[in-house]
């Protein structure tokens, strides 16, 4: 399937702050990856173990340290290398929008919920899923995603996109993007697979909850920077997508970032 294949490289979206916790997180999850290289094979096994998500204990209140440490493992190189693309190409925007305290708190809640869902599905349907430990930002990485989406559905993101025998790059809409990507994780939840598609599910979800009720409430909120003159100016245009601004808009119509005065 070519959506699947689609791979981000960056997004044309233009952003007002420095992302640092959205750079500090991939740091340290490239800190604790070069960690576990440092691990034989079996030193690694009993890490994963001892820090990863354990459905079976976590439902019985066990480790649940596990559901935050296990948002910062990795499997191998591509595992990890996916999972910060993703941060690093959706991160930086989510974060100048809700902030960077904000931010913070809500990528380890939506790992926890993604984590979370994931436990409460294994250990129902049981099998080998509950005694497997879980790893990965997947969830987390996902409630951004929904943000983003939420955000910023027309932002343009420069992908690698295979076409029959051809790579290309193109840009793609961020709805398109995210959306078949979305549905994926529907499709793939009910097969038989190593990766915790459940963990993807809830940590999308919980961001898109999330980011409406943000967007709604930051949207409706009366402030006086909010009123503007009705004369056109050749300065009113989006700061993140460029695209003009029409009279007495707070926020942009076609990415739904807030106008600059």
């Amino acid at each position: 399937m070519w959506c699947e294949k689609m791979f981000p490289l960056y997004d044309e979206n233009r952003r007002k702050s420095l992302p640092f916790v959205t750079w500090t997180l991939i740091i340290i999850n490239a800190l604790v990856f070069w960690w576990e290289l440092n691990h034989g094979t079996m030193e690694l096994q009993e890490l994963f173990y001892n820090y990863g998500e354990i459905p079976a204990l976590v439902m019985q209140g066990k480790q649940l340290h596990t559901i935050i440490t296990s948002m910062f493992l990795h499997a191998d190189l591509w595992h990890i290398v996916g999972n910060m693309v993703y941060l690093f190409v959706f991160g930086d925007n989510v974060e100048d929008r809700f902030g960077h305290t904000k931010f913070l708190f809500l990528y380890l809640a939506f790992g926890i919920v993604g984590g979370l869902t994931h436990s409460v599905v294994a250990v129902m349907f049981g099998g080998i899923d509950a005694i497997v430990p879980a790893i990965g930002a997947s969830g987390a990485v996902s409630g951004i995603l929904a943000a983003y989406v939420l955000f910023f559905p027309n932002a343009r993101i420069i992908s690698i996109v295979p076409s029959f025998y051809f790579i290309r790059i193109a840009p793609v809409p961020a709805w398109i993007f995210i959306g078949f990507w979305f549905i994926l994780q529907l499709l793939y939840s009910g097969t038989m697979t190593a990766v915790a598609y459940m963990a993807h599910i809830g940590g999308f979800i919980t961001g898109f909850v999330i980011s409406t009720i943000f967007k709604a409430t930051t949207t409706s909120r009366p402030s006086v920077s909010t009123t503007w003159t009705t004369k056109p100016r050749a300065a009113d245009y989006c700061l993140y997508c460029g695209k003009p601004l029409p009279d007495n808009a707070v926020y942009c119509p076609i990415c739904g970032s807030r106008r600059s005065r």
